[in-house]
This record gives C-alpha cells, sequence and structure tokens, in this order.
C-alpha cells in the first residue's frame, strides 16, 4: 500500500514538472514571436518614412517645375503684348543671368537705379536723355542736400520698468539712412547725431541745446539750398513734355 502512494507520489511530481517546462518553453516561444513583430515592426515605420519623403521630394519638384512653366509663359506674354518694352521692363526674376548682367550694366553706366528708372518711365531716345540727364542729376543733387528732415514711425515695444510696458517705439526713417558719413550733408549728419543723443537715456540738457542749436544753423543754409532746387527744377521742366513732367511728378523729382 505504502510503495503504490509513493509511485503516485512520484507520478505525480513528474507530471507537475512536465507541466511547468511545458508552460515555460510556450512562454519563451511567445516572447520570442512578439520580439519578431515588434522588428517587423520598426522596419515597417522605417520604409514607410522613407516613402513620405520620397513622395515629397517628387511633390516638390513637380512644384518647381509649375513655377518654371508659368514663368515662361508670363515671359511669352510680356514679350508678345509689350515687345518695344519687354527686355527693358522684364521683372529680375524672370531674367537670365545673361540678361540680370545687362541690367547692372545699363545701371552703372545710367548713374544708378533713380536714373534708369527715370529714363525707362520718360521712355525717351539717347539723344533726348544726354539733354535730361544732367538736369535731372542736377535736381537729385540738391535734393539730396536739401534733405534732412527725418521721420518718425511707431513700432511695438517692451520695458523693463512695469510703468512703460508695452508702449510703442520710436522708429526713425533718415533719407540718408545707408548714406556714408563722407557723403552727408552738415544738417544731415548733425541729425544722426542728435538722432542717436535721443536714443541714450542720460543724454545732459546741454547737449540737447548745442545740438538743436547747430541743426537749425544748418537747416537754416538748407533754404538757400532749397532756391536752388526750385530753379534747377523750372529748367527740367522746359526740356520735357506735360507726359514727361507727370512722370518725375510721380517718382518725386518735380
Amino acid at each position: 500500500m505504502i510503495k503504490r502512494k509513493m509511485m503516485f507520489i512520484l507520478l505525480l511530481f513528474f507530471f507537475v514538472g512536465g507541466l511547468e517546462r511545458t508552460i515555460l518553453f510556450q512562454s519563451c516561444i511567445l516572447a520570442s514571436d512578439s520580439k519578431r513583430s515588434e522588428e517587423m515592426s520598426e522596419e515597417q515605420k522605417k520604409e514607410l518614412k522613407s516613402r513620405l519623403q520620397e513622395l515629397k521630394r517628387q511633390d516638390e519638384l513637380k512644384q518647381k517645375e509649375e513655377r518654371r512653366r508659368k514663368q515662361e509663359v508670363l515671359r511669352r506674354k510680356i514679350a508678345k503684348l509689350h515687345p518695344e518694352i519687354a527686355r527693358k521692363r522684364e521683372p529680375l526674376w524672370l531674367q537670365s543671368d545673361q540678361r540680370r548682367q545687362e541690367f547692372n550694366k545699363e545701371v552703372n553706366e545710367a548713374g544708378g537705379r533713380r536714373f534708369l528708372q527715370a529714363k525707362y518711365g520718360l521712355c525717351v531716345s539717347e539723344e533726348q536723355w544726354k539733354l535730361i540727364r544732367p538736369k535731372l542729376e542736377k535736381v537729385i543733387n540738391l535734393w539730396d542736400q536739401a534733405n534732412s528732415t527725418v521721420g518718425a514711425g511707431v513700432s511695438g515695444g517692451s520695458s523693463n520698468n512695469q510703468k512703460q510696458a508695452n508702449l510703442p517705439k520710436l522708429q526713425w526713417e533718415r533719407p540718408w539712412k545707408y548714406k556714408p558719413l563722407f557723403e552727408m550733408t552738415e544738417a544731415q549728419r548733425l541729425a544722426e547725431e542728435l538722432r542717436i543723443l535721443l536714443e541714450k537715456k542720460n543724454t545732459p540738457t546741454e547737449a540737447f541745446r548745442r545740438k538743436v542749436a547747430a541743426l537749425r544753423e544748418a537747416r537754416s543754409k538748407e533754404a538757400e539750398i532749397q532756391k536752388q532746387l526750385t530753379e534747377a527744377r523750372r529748367e527740367l521742366r522746359d526740356v520735357l513734355t506735360t507726359r514727361q513732367e507727370a512722370v518725375l511728378v510721380l517718382q518725386g523729382w518735380l
């Protein structure tokens, strides 16, 4: 009887041990399958990302080609509708490298963009331009000398001081902003120095008084330049047609 019980216990032990090994083996298989599934998922993600990048690149190429086609159509329309001015009026972004080089050469020969814009606007021959250009140059030079006023605009600003927080900040508009110092008139130089004093918080009152007095004196001399400018404009109008005068009035020279 005791032997039977012992045999039964041994059989039960072996059965339970085998069941545990089977469960462990199945768990290992499931874990391996899960890992393999994750790896396949990562590969699919990489492949999907690669495909999206390729589609994006192809879309950009199509858009670029479409823009080029539209530019070519617009260039042809300009040349067809206005053949006499197509070469001169064609926007720079539509021009070839060779045309841009030719345009830059025209700018240099005309004496700058302002002169070239006036020449194109007046639609004059080379002979007429030779007559008009010296008088226009005189007007432009006198206008530069007579212009020392500063415009002012405002922009959003901030401050560490709570009372001044979010107050607008003055933005000074100077016609001579891109001029080198040696090309500025005396009044323009003094106006620039006064602007710098205004931007400093601790500028002494006496410094303001001296600079304001000097600027007023320099501007009083500009009154004579304004008289010369008026006379130069009259001389320029004498060689223009009414239509050409309207062009230069619109451009601000008359």
